[in-house]
């Protein structure tokens, strides 16, 4: 029989558990005859270390191989090694002592981390194992020859309170840190048992786990009362154990008078409400805990809100706690926001778990009441506090806990004159964890910085200053998809408005977290001191009250009808045929399509075709500057794209003007070029690969160079400049209005010929801007239209359009690098020009704005709250 080829194995499930029996074959006493146990008698008794196999002297430990191999041996040989031990004298092995038992009592020699396949030998964790009483007494004998475990956990085996006492019962007190019981039903007998343990001059015991041990009130009663006096004892579990209010109290008096016990875990279980306030009037006594959880316990809903009352006032005087998890007990919106007023003083406690409850965590640890919150989305997402995670976790939302979620702390610096423009008044950092709400920096020596507590990851944020965003040039820079929009009240009750497309961005690297927390503290805002006094104050500018507010953004949504579009009408389904690789090709282009629409305006707005297409001589001179032609590569193959691009017409496309690229045609030349540079070369794989290529190498640095949505946000889209247009709005709705009629297009819209005619009648005409530059300008200011050769909204403007036209002509006719101005400014400088050609009934009654007029659009004078911001000295 080859005992070697079937070891005993640990087991981790009920389902594969089997017996050693089932692994080695059919194995019993019956196997070792007298005629092998009277073999060899004098050998066997020699005094020898050869001859001392099952003692301590040769016991090879409980992990690996050997150690598996020594319980078979020693299951073989029990009887001699037993005799032998008694007659020389010689120490039991764990094997001969736990087997020993197992053999008296005829059950089957499971190993039950007596030997075990791997792990520390200081540790035996046999959680799951479902051992049961009828194992406990001889996993004990086994237990009590083992000196060195430091760990032994037993969860969830089955477990009642009499066997769990036999094993605590053989427990060797002098190395055991960690006793997990949990799942089990332990009872009186188990605690006295423990209080021997606990209470062993030579206990290490720091961990103690009996989560689901269904505790009687009196066990629990009994276990508060030995721990009361306990010094070691770091963590404690009490969880599912449905403690009512019963048990309060012998809790109260532990955590007021333990002063070691760091983390305490009672998650769902039944305080209730008075329970709740006899716990919350200890828990303000406490002078050790760190870390609570209080989570599921129904502790919400009180009609007089007591419970509420009695948590706000223990946490408002706990100085030590730091981490609390008050998840699931559904106070409602008034309770939550007591609980808040009383953490507001708290600057200890750095993470506060919320969920389940009609409020959330904001960012600097505020507890924010709102009337309802969806408590089931909550339940699926929780996350214990006192848990340790075995797996890699994947949040899928923000708890603002600083613990549980590592934040770092960050400091933000704006230094005059390096990051950016100096500024009167307040500085203030919108951070996006904090949903860009303004955060006020402190100003030290001419530098304005604040040190905050962040999530680990990308930061986006951006300065501001009178009521101004501001970047700075310290740190990184990111363009956002979509321009921020955002409004927040200011202390001096006014509105802030924010539109910005580019913010700063810093990765901040994941930092373990420190026990003795961060200089920054929760809930630490600075105060705000107000007063009244006479001011020239500041009128907010509101984008949605702007001139502007019409205009249509390039979004992703409008880009990609745009894209879908495009690629529907043009010839690129019968150029690629698979359907997946089309797929490819669209996505790429899509990822691309701002650069290819912006690009696609000005190349055609400079190839002299009114229907906005793009030339073949245009065409050449941008894959000139994008570098693409090379001595495999010329005009003439450049040139058989084109006519393959630019095929004959016979959709209808009333606006495709035959003799250039429309908008899908440059795209699907795109994807021509491609194919014949790369692909057709075999220089890639596939023409997803070559369009990528195509597109990084050579076209999208070539097609940077037409992106103007900074300066539209940056230059045109701000308040003096809208101030400007409001304030000549008198004479240029009636311009628009003049020469939107003068042609055959819509009375309400001006098409390229007629903005040509305003400029020449204007005498905006010159040697050094001519009908190249106005085209220019009328094309650039066009909201991009989805369909542009069915549909010629794209080559006739609305208001919106023609002011920004005018703005870009502005821009260009007065360029002067050397000595830049503002938009604002120029648009001042056109104005007279502009009133030319308004109708004399209007410029007679038209009262010229001077800079009072500017002034009063932006400031006015009235008594105002004004304020100071207060930081503390913590």
């Amino acid at each position: 029989m080859n005992l070697t080829a079937k070891l005993p194995l640990i087991r981790r499930s009920n389902d594969s558990r089997g017996s050693l029996r089932s692994t080695l074959g059919p194995i019993s006493l019956s196997m070792f005859s007298p005629k092998e146990k009277k073999e060899y008698p004098i050998k066997f008794l020699r005094p020898s270390r050869e001859g001392r196999g099952g003692s301590m002297e040769t016991y090879k430990g409980p992990i690996g191989l050997d150690a598996k191999l020594d319980f078979v041996d020693t299951f073989k040989h029990l009887p001699m090694f037993t005799e032998r031990n008694r007659i020389q004298n010689l120490e039991d092995t764990p094997n001969i002592a736990y087997l020993g038992e197992v053999s008296r009592r005829n059950l089957k020699p499971e190993p039950f981390g007596i030997v075990r396949r791997n792990g520390p030998e200081t540790s035996i964790d046999i959680q799951g194992y479902g051992m049961g009483d009828t194992y406990a007494e001889a996993f004990s004998e086994g237990l009590s020859v083992v000196k060195d475990v430091e760990t032994l956990n037993l969860k969830e085996n089955r477990l009642t309170d009499s066997g769990a006492s036999k094993i605590l019962n053989k427990l060797i007190a002098r190395n055991l840190k960690k006793v997990i019981l949990s799942e089990n039903r332990i009872g009186l007998k188990s605690i006295l048992c423990l209080e021997k343990i606990l209470n062993h001059v030579d206990s290490k015991i720091k961990v103690l786990e009996l989560e689901k041990t269904h505790l009687s009130d009196k066990a629990l009663e009994s276990l508060c009362r030995l721990l009361i006096d306990n010094k070691i004892l770091v963590r404690l579990s009490l969880a599912k154990n449905n403690i009512g209010e019963g048990c309060a109290k012998p809790l109260k008096e532990l955590i007021i008078s333990n002063n070691t016990l760091k983390y305490l875990d009672l998650h769902w279980n039944q305080l209730g409400k008075e329970g709740a306030i006899d716990f919350f009037e200890g828990l303000g006594q406490n002078k050790s805990l760190k870390h609570l959880d209080l989570s599921w316990n129904s502790l919400g809903r009180s009609n007089n809100f007591a419970t509420a009352k009695a948590l706000g006032q223990a946490l408002n005087s706990q100085k030590f706690l730091q981490h609390v998890d008050l998840s699931h007990n559904y106070f409602n919106q008034k309770e939550c926001e007591i609980i808040g007023d009383g953490l507001l003083e708290n600057h200890r406690i750095y993470g506060i778990h919320m969920a389940g409850n009609d409020c959330h965590v904001d960012s600097k640890g505020y507890i924010i009441p709102v009337e309802y919150q969806n408590k089931t989305d909550q339940g699926h997402l929780h996350t214990r506090l006192l848990s340790i995670s075995r797996f890699k976790e994947h949040n899928i939302s923000r708890l603002n806990c600083w613990i549980c979620e590592k934040w770092v702390e960050v400091y933000f610096d704006w230094k005059p004159e390096i990051s950016g423009q100096e500024c009167n008044g307040p500085i203030f950092i919108h951070l996006d964890c904090d949903n860009y709400k303004p955060s006020v920096t402190q100003e030290k020596n001419g530098i304005f910085s604040i040190k905050r507590m962040v999530p680990h990851g990308h930061i986006k944020f951006f300065f501001s200053a009178d009521s101004k965003f501001m970047r700075s040039k310290e740190y990184k820079t990111k363009i956002l998809d979509t321009p921020i929009r955002l409004e927040f009240p200011t202390p001096d009750k006014k509105k802030f408005h924010i539109n910005i497309s580019k913010v700063n961005v810093i990765y901040i690297e994941s930092e373990d977290w420190d026990p003795q927390g961060p200089e920054v503290k929760p809930r630490n805002d600075p105060k705000v001191r107000e007063w009244t006094e006479t001011i020239i104050e500041k009128i907010p500018w509101d984008f949605n009250t702007s001139t502007f507010k019409d205009y249509r953004f390039d979004t992703e949504e409008v880009l990609s009808k745009c894209i879908n579009f495009d690629f529907d009408v043009s010839n690129i389904k019968d150029i690629i045929t698979d359907g997946n690789e089309r797929q490819e090709i669209q996505d790429s282009l899509a990822s691309h399509y701002k650069l290819i629409t912006e690009a696609f305006k000005q190349l055609s707005a400079t190839s002299g075709i009114e229907l906005f297409n793009i030339g073949k001589n245009t065409l050449n001179e941008f894959l000139k500057k994008c570098n693409l032609f090379s001595t495999d590569f010329t005009m003439n193959d450049v040139a058989i794209l084109w006519n393959l691009s630019n095929a004959p017409q016979v959709k209808g496309e009333a606006f495709n003007a035959g003799n250039g690229l429309c908008r899908y045609e440059f795209a699907e030349f795109m994807v021509r070029l491609a194919i014949d540079k790369f692909y057709k070369n075999k220089k890639v794989k596939t023409i997803k690969e070559a369009l990528e290529r195509l597109m990084n190498e050579y076209l999208v640095p070539g097609m940077k160079l037409f992106d103007q949505s900074s300066w539209k946000t940056d230059f045109y889209l701000i308040e003096d400049v809208d101030h400007v247009l409001k304030a000549f709005k008198p004479i240029l709705e009636p311009v628009f209005i003049k020469y939107a009629a003068s042609g055959k297009g819509p009375l309400d819209k001006i098409n390229l010929h007629e903005f040509r005619m305003f400029c020449n009648d204007a005498g905006l005409n010159s040697d050094t801007f001519a009908m190249r530059e106005i085209d220019m300008c009328f094309r650039q200011a066009m909201m991009t239209e989805i369909d542009e050769i069915l549909d010629g909204d794209h080559l006739e403007m609305v208001y919106v359009e023609f002011v920004e036209g005018l703005a870009r002509v502005a821009d260009l006719l007065y360029m002067n690098p050397k000595d830049p101005e503002l938009l604002a400014f120029k648009l001042l400088k056109i104005m007279p020009s502009v009133a030319k050609v308004c109708p004399d009934h209007i410029t007679k009654f038209f009262e010229w704005p001077s800079d009072e007029t500017l002034f009063n659009l932006k400031y006015k004078k009235r008594y105002v709250a004004k304020y100071e911001y207060v930081h503390s000295s913590n």
